[in-house]
């Protein structure tokens, strides 16, 4: 595509751009909670019980978040049009396998290379957003970008699992491969790695190598903290709203998985209205913290309340998991934080090291919520399936709150204030 067409459409092409990067991530959200839609069919056709399935869907989290920091050094070193294109074939390889798979360990492999592939999803769109949008909006289009990803998770819940019903579930993640395979076309076509202002990077300068960029990254020690508040503030959501949540509100509101999922829904769309809001209010009154200190906060006592409260009604579980997303929009300002920390040559980097915080969760809570199930299973199965007591979810989804509680200490007491200044400039790379 001619340079001059793109630079008199400057506008445009940057939305076209963002929002196919966009549409990958909705996709891969997708991919994402699809197995929280097929629990039941999954157990019941592979004869697992749930340490088995916790552990085989966070094979996605795996290679995920060990994909997290290369796929930033990737990004500053290539660009998204090619990464972007060859994440999106990878992530319908890996649903084709997992759709056609007949044993357990195949579907891991399954969701290893949709995991593999989906490491560059949220990373590439920040990119985007980097390199395209004005920095004063970056917290806003993070936010926007929150919105589109729980669209996704959506897509992946309550819409899917009509389809899983009505199709089975290899059809349905063999047909959601397809739109993948196209996606991936409209990018290879669409993208672009810089808008035409921006000069391109010196070989040696827009390169800066693994070693060297990681570096820069660690030795920033406000970059763990900010990395550990991401991590409480996405568990939740990995624990509950990708897995677990729609088998407990089966048990808890004796219902079918279609209204459990509807209900579980809330949370994703609590994340999604909250998380542009968020975004703009923090670049309106030039501050991170007091965003952070709310989101945990209502993150801890929605998610005590859910859990603990006796009898909660049916109806009040739809108010209380709206306030578990929208507590969870807090992970969208650590970017920012990031961003105002760090140097530009490296800043898909630094995303990416933060957002392998956000997945870890994943892959390291997920399975353990299984794994506490498992040891409290008492034996009972129906229908081949492992049935377990709302009284053992209870107990191993203890882990949601405690995450929001070392959430809410770190930006209390850790998370230094930035006031939305970027602390080097965008190009030179230079101390303001």
């Amino acid at each position: 595509m001619k340079h001059h067409i793109i630079a008199k459409h400057r506008n445009t092409f940057a939305i076209i751009i963002y929002g196919l990067t966009a549409l990958f991530l909705f996709f891969e959200m997708a991919l994402q909670v699809s197995p929280s839609i097929m629990t039941t069919q999954l157990m019941s056709e592979f004869h697992i019980g749930a340490s088995t399935l916790g552990i085989m869907a966070s094979f996605y989290f795996y290679s995920y978040t060990i994909m997290q920091v290369p796929s930033g050094v990737l990004y500053d070193y290539f660009g998204p049009r090619a990464l972007v294109t060859a994440a999106a074939l990878m992530c319908s390889l890996g649903a084709l396998f997992f759709g056609y798979s007949h044993s357990v360990g195949l579907l891991a492999i399954g969701r290893f290379l949709m995991g593999f592939g989906s490491a560059f999803a949220f990373v590439g769109v920040l990119t985007v957003i980097a390199r395209w949008f004005p920095a004063k909006k970056f917290a806003f289009m993070v936010g926007i970008t929150q919105f589109l990803a729980a669209m996704g998770a959506m897509g992946g819940a309550l819409p899917l699992s009509y389809s899983v019903n009505d199709i089975g579930w290899r059809s349905t993640i063999s047909y959601i491969a397809y739109i993948g395979i196209l996606l991936s076309i409209l990018c290879v076509i669409f993208i672009r790695n810089h808008p035409p202002e921006m000069a391109e990077k010196s070989k040696g300068h827009d390169r800066v190598g693994f070693l060297k960029s990681m570096a820069t990254i660690v030795s920033e020690g406000q970059s763990w903290w900010i990395a550990l508040y991401a991590f409480c503030s996405w568990s939740p959501v990995a624990i509950f709203a990708a897995l677990w949540g729609v088998p407990y509100l089966m048990r808890y509101y004796n219902i079918p998985n279609t209204k459990a999922a509807l209900v579980a829904s809330m949370i994703w769309i609590g994340l999604s209205i909250t998380s542009p809001v968020i975004g703009w209010l923090s670049d309106k009154i030039g501050k991170r913290n007091p965003l952070l200190n709310f989101c945990a906060f209502l993150g801890l006592v929605a998610s005590l309340a859910m859990l603990y409260l006796p009898n909660v009604p049916y109806w009040l579980a739809f108010v209380l998991l709206l306030f578990f997303g929208a507590a969870s929009s807090g992970q969208i300002i650590t970017f920012a934080v990031a961003k105002d920390i760090t140097r530009g040559s490296v800043i898909s980097t630094a995303m990416g090291f933060n957002n392998m915080a956000v997945v870890l969760g994943g892959a390291i809570l997920q399975p353990l919520v299984g794994i506490i199930l498992s040891k409290l299973w008492d034996g009972k199965t129906e229908n081949g399936v492992h049935i377990y007591t709302v009284a053992h979810y209870k107990i191993a989804l203890i882990t949601v709150p405690i995450c929001y509680l070392i959430g809410l200490m770190c930006s209390l007491f850790l998370i230094k204030e930035t006031n939305c200044i970027p602390k080097y400039d965008s190009y030179s790379d230079q101390l303001k």
